[in-house]
C-alpha cells in the first residue's frame, strides 16, 4: 500500500485477527516451489504461513500496521516453538486456561515492538488471538445478534453437514434464504455498519456504496448455493464464530509439522510491500497481493504495480482479489504483464472467502 492508505486509515489495533482471502487460491495460482522468492501482505499471518505448505526459498510477510505485526510474529513463532494443541490453544482454537503461561514460553522470540503491543493489551492473548480483531468483532455481533433471529439450531447445523451439492442448493433455497435473512443480511452489511463496526471507513472511499448490501448478498448466495460449506473456514467463523467445522490451511494438522519445518523461510517486514521488496535488493516470485489495489486510486495503483514489476522475476505470478473496486494490473500494464484469465476465473469459482467479486491471476511477460 502507498502513503495514501497509511495516513487515511488507522492501524492502532488488530483489524483482522484472520486472513479473510482463500490459501487454496494462492497455493494452486503461485505454482511455488522449493526455489520461488514470495511476498505477501501479512494482514494476520495466516496467508503467508500457507506459503511455506510449498516450501518456497523465502516468503517475506509485509505489513504498514505493527498490530497486524504483532499478529504475524506470534503465529510464526507458536508454530515455530509449540507443539500442536498448545499451538491451537495459544492462538483460541481450543479452550484454554492458560494461555498466558503458553504465550510467556515464547515471548522473548517477539520483536520489541510485537512484546510491547501484548503488554499493553493482554486480553488478546488472554481470550485468544484469532477472535480478537476489529472484523472478527463485526462477525460475532452477526451471528450472536442476527442470526438467533433468522435461523435456529437445527438449521444452522444443517447448514454444515456435508451434503451433495444438489441438496445444498436446495436446503438454501427453500430453507435458509428466507425473507429475514434478506431483510437483515441487507441491513448488517452496508457502508455504515460495515465502516464503524468492521472494516476502517476510508477502506470504501473508491466504492460505489448503494452497491454494496446486494453485491455481498449475491456472492453468499453464491457461496452458500454453490461452494461446499461444510468444509469452509471462512463461513464457519461468521456464522458461528470459531472453526469447529473447518480450520483454516494454516491451522490444519496435516500442514503443521510442513509449516514448522519451513517456518525459518518466513520474515515479517514493517513497511508497504513496494517500498520493502525495493529495498531487498532482490527479485521476486511470488506476490500475494491481497486486495491493497481496493483503497487507491486509479494512478497510485498503476505507479506501485510499476514499482512491484522492477522487482519481479521474469514469469511472476501476481494474485490478489478484488472487492468492490474493479483493478487489473494486466489491463494497465498490457505490455508487461499478461491476464491469466481462465485459471483466475477457475479459482474464483471455488473461493470459500466469498466476499470479493474476484480473484485475479496476472503474470509477468
Amino acid at each position: 500500500m502507498g502513503k495514501e492508505i497509511q495516513e487515511r486509515a488507522k492501524f492502532d489495533r488488530i483489524r483482522y485477527a484472520n486472513c479473510w482471502e482463500d490459501s487454496e487460491l494462492l497455493l494452486e495460482a503461485l505454482e511455488i516451489t522449493p526455489d520461488k522468492k514470495c511476498i505477501s501482505i501479512a494482514s494476520a499471518g495466516d496467508n503467508s504461513l500457507s506459503l511455506l505448505i510449498k516450501n518456497p526459498q523465502l516468503v517475506w510477510a509485509v505489513d504498514l500496521s505493527i498490530p497486524q505485526i504483532a499478529c504475524t510474529q506470534l503465529k510464526k513463532y507458536a508454530i515455530k516453538f509449540l507443539d500442536y494443541d498448545s499451538f491451537l490453544k495459544l492462538l483460541g482454537f481450543k479452550n484454554c486456561n492458560n494461555r498466558t503461561e503458553i504465550f510467556k514460553s515464547i515471548e522473548e522470540h517477539l520483536s520489541t515492538e510485537a512484546k510491547y503491543y501484548f503488554t499493553n493489551h493482554p486480553d488478546i492473548i488472554e481470550k485468544g488471538i484469532i477472535h480478537q480483531g476489529k472484523f472478527e468483532h463485526y462477525f460475532q455481533l452477526f451471528a450472536t445478534k442476527i442470526m438467533p433471529l433468522v435461523h435456529n439450531q437445527k438449521n444452522m447445523t444443517e447448514l454444515f453437514l456435508p451434503k451433495a451439492l444438489e441438496a445444498q442448493k436446495l436446503f438454501y433455497d427453500k430453507t435458509w434464504n428466507n425473507l429475514r435473512f434478506k431483510l437483515l443480511f441487507k441491513l448488517f452489511f452496508n457502508k455504515f455498519i460495515m465502516g464503524r463496526l468492521g472494516r476502517d471507513k476510508e477502506f470504501f472511499k473508491y466504492v460505489d456504496t448503494a452497491m454494496i448490501s446486494k453485491n455481498i448478498k449475491e456472492r453468499t448466495d453464491r457461496a452458500l448455493r454453490d461452494v461446499p460449506t461444510w468444509n469452509n473456514p471462512y463461513l464457519n467463523y461468521i456464522l458461528l464464530n470459531n472453526f469447529e467445522f473447518a480450520l483454516p490451511d494454516f491451522a490444519k494438522e496435516e500442514n503443521f509439522n510442513i509449516i514448522k519445518n519451513n517456518i525459518d523461510a518466513l520474515e515479517v517486514k514493517v513497511g508497504t510491500i513496494n517500498e520493502t521488496a525495493k529495498n531487498s535488493g532482490m527479485k521476486f516470485d511470488c506476490f500475494n497481493l491481497s486486495d491493497i489495489f481496493e483503497y487507491m486510486d486509479v494512478q497510485l495503483f498503476k505507479d506501485i504495480s510499476e514499482q512491484l514489476l522492477s522487482v519481479s522475476n521474469n514469469g511472476a505470478r501476481y494474485c490478489y482479489w478484488n472487492m468492490m473496486v474493479d483493478r487489473r494490473i494486466s489491463e494497465i500494464l498490457p505490455e508487461h504483464f499478461t491476464y491469466k484469465e481462465d485459471l483466475s476465473k477457475k479459482l474464483y469459482e471455488k473461493d470459500r472467502a466469498f466476499f470479493y467479486k474476484s480473484f485475479i491471476v496476472d503474470e509477468v511477460i
